[in-house]
């Protein structure tokens, strides 16, 4: 499944916990709450989707939001059944094996530059580590949500689970190749 329909499908689910209609910024803010930068969205992606749900019959505006003054969106009963059939579609991701900068530098890595390479790879440890750090927070702010958080945290989670196994085969790929090409001058450490 593309991105896109992905996210055409989270902010149809947004759309269709709101009974009453829920206008784009209040969609836009749930996101973040919910997701954090997990799913990072601009209020126009989520305008753009809205306008394209409309569209297609899946939600319709509902009035204005007597507050904001906003558009209010409820999603339809054709969008309700597209909903629903997505829910109980399997899922269509594919695994793509490694199809990453850093693999495409493991793969080519010429025996003198290794060193350079294992900077690289330190530098992609650490920035998996400042993700790591940033779901910690995300899980934080669900603690102080209104509402449960239990599936959100089900997303950090997998998050969690894919960033530790990065970090896992970075570590891998460096003592395999501190194996082949020897030498302590080849360690990566984490900070």
């Amino acid at each position: 499944m593309r991105r896109s329909d992905s996210v055409r499908f989270a902010i149809l689910g947004l759309v269709a916990r709101h009974p009453g209609g829920v206008h784009g910024y209040a969609l836009r803010r749930q996101c973040a709450d919910l997701l954090g930068h997990l799913w990072q969205l601009t209020l126009q992606e989520v305008y753009r989707v809205l306008g394209s749900l409309s569209a297609d019959g899946w939600i319709e505006g509902n009035g204005r939001d007597p507050v904001a003054g906003r558009k209010i969106y409820c999603i339809t009963p054709v969008g309700q059944q597209n909903l629903d059939a997505f829910l109980l579609r399997p899922a269509e991701d594919a695994l793509q094996m490694r199809r990453q900068e850093v693999a495409a530098k493991v793969l080519f890595a010429r025996p003198d530059r290794l060193a350079e390479l294992l900077g690289v790879i330190s530098a992609k440890r650490v920035a998996y580590e400042q993700q790591l750090a940033l779901l910690d927070v995300q899980r934080r702010k669900l603690r102080r949500l209104p509402v449960d958080p239990f599936l959100a945290n089900l997303l950090v989670d997998g998050a969690e689970v894919s960033m530790r196994a990065e970090i896992e085969w970075l570590d891998h790929v460096c003592e395999k190749l501190n194996e082949r090409f020897g030498g302590s001058t080849l360690r990566v450490t984490a900070d």
